[in-house]
């Protein structure tokens, strides 16, 4: 084991001893043309992050960023996106700093530092948000698939059945790539846009609006969209799977992931309002857009919808399985071996075929149900930045990788900044 020496600066001078004590051998650095070499460690650090962010863009979310475009007020919600881009890097890279630092499952780590019972609390009330946002999930591959003629009943049973599969079938490793290359699936919003081609009047009607009290709520949806808390878990659980090697190309993975995740909720923002106002939006979005764009427009849309909404359920029914098992097992669990594997896939299992049954009855309009998924999100989402601040900054937990007061100061304002939102909401509700 090679004994690293604390340098100058404990906050970043430290992260490069702990990774080199950890990984003592690095690879030899690729040949060739530093061009090729940086296009090869760009392709390669695409990871969790990126996966992470463009599941968060799930099919709740694009449901509810259509609903939320329809409301038109558009530079109010482009300027939202943009202002928490750089939030949701920070949080992002303050759990990948502590999945390196601590070498831990983060539900492990907030069990050793915080205690078994808050370690619990926190694990049932993110599985419940999970899986309302598990419901909206197979809500949007139902309706992409009935958009083709599949019955709505047999759409929710083959959106589980698949579902199921892929997260069952290998390791953790395998399963990630086959989700990221589908996830270029997403790319489809783009040319659904791009067949648009609205009016002068509807660009003029779709910027229009100043701040009014509905617009708080659909601000808190979008920030929840934007960074929900299983998110937090996903990243630490991808460096324990051993998915992220450095924290080099962990912040390059996720500042991909920020870009792609604010770039496709501006494009489907966008369908939204130029949509024309014809029929009820929440009611089923998807529909409405075919009705007001054209076939061709609302397949394509479909078809984005449907994929957002596999991947979501993929990623979003792994972290909360693995979440739910460290808060509640004792020890630390292998991720090599199949995601699901022994008594987790029971969990897995009612957990997908809970939040299938639902989509089967639910009588909540699905836009509607979209916007409060990612809402009730962001409102717990200050007591999960409150618990990550709490174990980012512990020197016992941390070491020297732990946060100094600046970043300290950084975390409180964005936690003052969700329970701004959340009060904007409740003023608006």
């Amino acid at each position: 084991m090679t004994v690293a020496t604390p340098e100058i600066d404990p906050y970043d001078n430290s992260v490069k001893e702990v990774i080199r004590v950890q990984n003592p051998h690095p690879p030899a650095p690729m040949s060739g043309q530093p061009r090729k070499r940086g296009l090869w460690l760009l392709f390669f650090a695409i990871g969790p992050g990126v996966l992470g962010l463009a599941a968060d863009n799930d099919a709740g979310g694009m449901l509810s960023y259509a609903v939320t475009g329809a409301a038109h007020h558009l530079l109010w919600f482009i300027v939202g996106l943009l202002f928490m881009a750089p939030i949701t890097y920070v949080v992002q890279e303050l759990a990948l700093r502590v999945a390196f630092a601590t070498g831990k499952p983060y539900g492990a780590v907030i069990q050793e530092r915080l205690g078994r019972h808050w370690s619990r609390i926190n694990g049932v009330v993110l599985h419940s948000l999970n899986l309302v946002i598990l419901v909206t999930e197979f809500l949007g591959m139902a309706m992409g698939e009935n958009l083709i003629g599949i019955p709505w009943t047999l759409a929710v049973i083959s959106a589980f059945a698949i579902v199921l599969m892929v997260t069952s079938w290998s390791r953790y490793q395998s399963v990630e790539r086959v989700l990221l290359l589908i996830s270029a699936l997403n790319l489809v919003f783009i040319p659904a846009a791009l067949l648009l081609h609205p009016s002068a009047q509807a660009w003029r009607l779709a910027f229009q609006g100043g701040m009014t009290a509905p617009i708080g709520f659909l601000m808190l949806s979008l920030a929840g969209n934007a960074m929900a808390p299983w998110m937090i878990y996903w990243q630490q659980n991808a460096v324990w799977a051993g998915r992220v090697r450095t924290l080099k190309a962990g912040r390059a993975d996720i500042v991909m992931g920020v870009i792609a995740q604010i770039v496709m909720a501006a494009v489907v923002l966008t369908i939204g309002a130029l949509t024309p106002i014809h029929g009820q939006v929440a009611q089923n979005p998807i529909l409405w857009i075919a009705g007001n764009d054209g076939r061709w427009v609302g397949d394509l849309f479909g078809l984005g919808i449907f994929n957002a909404g596999f991947l979501a359920a993929c990623t979003i029914s792994l972290s909360s399985a693995w979440m739910v098992r460290e808060s509640w097992s004792p020890g630390i669990h292998a991720r090599q071996e199949l995601p699901t594997r022994g008594g987790l896939f029971l969990l897995h299992l009612l957990t997908l075929a809970i939040a299938a049954a639902a989509a089967l009855t639910v009588i909540v309009p699905s836009g509607t149900l979209a916007l409060w998924a990612q809402a009730l999100g962001a409102l717990w989402m200050p007591i999960s930045l409150i618990t990550l601040g709490l174990v980012a900054r512990d020197r016992r937990t941390m070491g020297l990788m732990a946060i100094r007061w600046k970043r300290q100061l950084g975390l409180a304002a964005i936690i003052v900044l969700f329970i701004g939102l959340g009060i904007l909401a409740l003023i608006a509700s």
